[in-house]
């Protein structure tokens, strides 16, 4: 899948300058002045820390989506804040490294956050999630800001691997992927293959969800699920399936930025609800 072509109009300036994309490394003036702007998207990438099997880091969540949004930034650019590595992560607390914020921490947080994005100027904001612990939570953020007040525009991307299930579907070779897998060992490959510990991956052992077959939940269904912190066989994992998997998710990431740049219904509906002004 090839990458998408730089926009050249859509290049973010100051002073004719075109200036770095992270929002630490601006000045507080290069800041003012884009937010001066409607068109600029400000991402917050959100991971986790939590056990990735033996091979790979804590944050491998956080990392993969940090240097994905970067790499987006510099094809459609857009403002990418430091990644939000504490989050949810309780049905991973058994293991060491594990950080878990509290689900009422967390959503206060995210709130906070965005108020502060907003208040700087920048009135569309976009979540990037990498982490599949925070999927609900991230739903449920994004439906409560009905009943909060909202002087921006929320975009979330809640599923992590959204936009490159076609392509996982061509380049796994296990059954079992989800965590630690030779999906993330492979994003992890790619992008930072310095912290991967190939020489001590095996197969990992699973085992059946309580009630599996039934469509219940339980809150222990991951912890019986993954005993070992990683499920299936990260020995299938290369670099080359890590490629095809950033590229396609840099590739959405890009055109979804695209698409709330242009985006009027989600700021003329919060306006038209009251939002703003609760």
């Amino acid at each position: 899948m090839p990458r998408q072509k730089r926009t050249e109009v859509s290049r973010l300036k100051v002073d004719g300058r075109v200036l770095k994309l992270k929002w630490e490394e601006l000045t507080a003036d290069e800041l003012a002045e884009l937010s001066k702007r409607d068109d600029v998207v400000v991402v917050i990438p959100i991971g986790s820390l939590e056990k990735h099997g033996p091979h790979l880091p804590l944050g491998t969540d956080g990392l993969t989506v940090y240097e994905i949004a970067l790499k987006a930034s510099e094809i459609e650019p857009c403002i990418i804040l430091p990644p939000l590595f504490y989050s949810y992560v309780a049905d991973m607390r058994q293991f060491p490294g594990a950080i878990n914020i509290r689900e009422d921490l967390l959503l206060n947080l995210l709130e906070n956050i965005c108020e502060e994005v907003s208040r700087n100027g920048f009135k569309k904001i976009l979540i990037v999630n990498g982490h599949g612990g925070n999927v609900s939570l991230l739903r449920l953020f994004t439906a409560s800001r009905l009943t909060k007040r909202t002087d921006y525009s929320l975009y979330v991307l809640a599923e992590p691997w959204a936009f490159e299930q076609k392509v996982l579907q061509e380049i796994k070779e296990t059954d079992e992927i989800g965590h630690a897998c030779e999906i993330e060992t492979s994003f992890m490959l790619y992008l930072r293959p310095e912290l991967c510990r190939m020489e001590r991956v095996k197969p990992a052992k699973t085992k059946p969800r309580p009630l599996s077959g039934i469509p219940t939940i339980t809150p222990v269904d991951w912890v019986v699920y993954c005993p070992e912190g990683y499920v299936g066989d990260p020995g299938k994992a290369t670099k080359e399936k890590g490629r095809k998997l950033v590229e396609a998710f840099i590739n959405g990431l890009v055109e979804t930025i695209r698409k709330i740049k242009e985006d009027k219904v989600v700021g003329e509906t919060v306006k038209l609800l009251g939002l703003d002004k609760l």
